[in-house]
């Protein structure tokens, strides 16, 4: 099966800007090393798992796969249009002047072109998404204010979705919800996996989580991968310290 992302030899660092050391040494000298030598690979239709505690550098990660972390060594190479990302927090990357009618037509009427849809095409697409993602027509005249989580959740995806998506990332989407949601949540992302076909780089700390949602985890400590593999192999049979003090944690043996 093809490559989706190919990540080779990934270096970001960040520099302390301001800071009186700067005035003394060389920025090169007072830059942190957040992700180093990161290298890994994808396939088209993949769930994989990214853990590791918070500040490891998973975020970091994922702005850099998705262009918004600019300066890096090494090399990412995307094979897909459109990738998008869920936050842990949809609220805060939803619109609140907005109602969500408007926030999910927008990927659809900023298209140019011969792509450019009709307002009575934006909205079936936008009836039709939400459907998918288990809610209600009615939902499109609210505020996200006025949503839950989960749902709030769920327009954030249904959003993603809407633009044509191959490859989508997690991150951290369900740690900020009760378990009940949570796993409504898993079991929405996994059916739309299998409707769609799209990948997923589903970031975590939840290791039981990740076990639920993923063919493949990448464990990360400090900006290193420690150590990737299929999720039962490397759950079984961890090969690092660190690996094995997070499954012990989780009372996974």
């Amino acid at each position: 099966m093809e490559n989706i992302l190919e990540v080779n030899g990934l270096n970001v660092y960040y520099t302390n800007k301001g800071s009186v050391l700067n005035k003394i040494v060389s920025q090169r000298e007072n830059r942190q090393h957040v992700l180093k030598d990161v290298s890994f690979s994808m396939k088209k239709g993949e769930i994989l798992g990214l853990v590791g505690e918070s500040g490891c550098g998973k975020t970091t990660l994922a702005k850099a796969i998705l262009g918004m972390q600019k300066q890096f060594d090494g090399q990412i190479r995307l094979h897909c249009e459109n990738p998008q990302m869920v936050f842990q927090d949809p609220y805060g990357s939803l619109n609140p002047a907005k109602k969500i009618g408007w926030i999910l037509e927008e990927p659809l009427r900023v298209k140019k072109g011969s792509e450019r849809f009709s307002h009575e095409e934006r909205v079936r697409r936008v009836d039709e998404m939400l459907a998918r993602v288990g809610l209600e027509e009615k939902i499109k005249e609210h505020y996200p204010r006025e949503l839950s989580g989960g749902q709030r959740q769920r327009i954030a995806i249904a959003a993603a979705l809407l633009c044509d998506t191959e490859f989508l990332i997690a991150d951290e989407p369900v740690s900020a919800l009760d378990v009940t949601i949570q796993a409504q949540i898993i079991r929405l992302l996994l059916k739309l996996h299998e409707e769609m076909g799209i990948s997923i780089l589903f970031i975590s700390h939840d290791l039981r989580v990740v076990y639920q949602m993923c063919d493949n985890v990448m464990i990360m400590r400090e900006g290193i991968l420690l150590e990737q593999g299929e999720v039962d192999a490397v759950y079984r049979h961890p090969q690092t310290d660190y690996t094995k003090l997070l499954l012990e944690a989780a009372n996974i043996e």
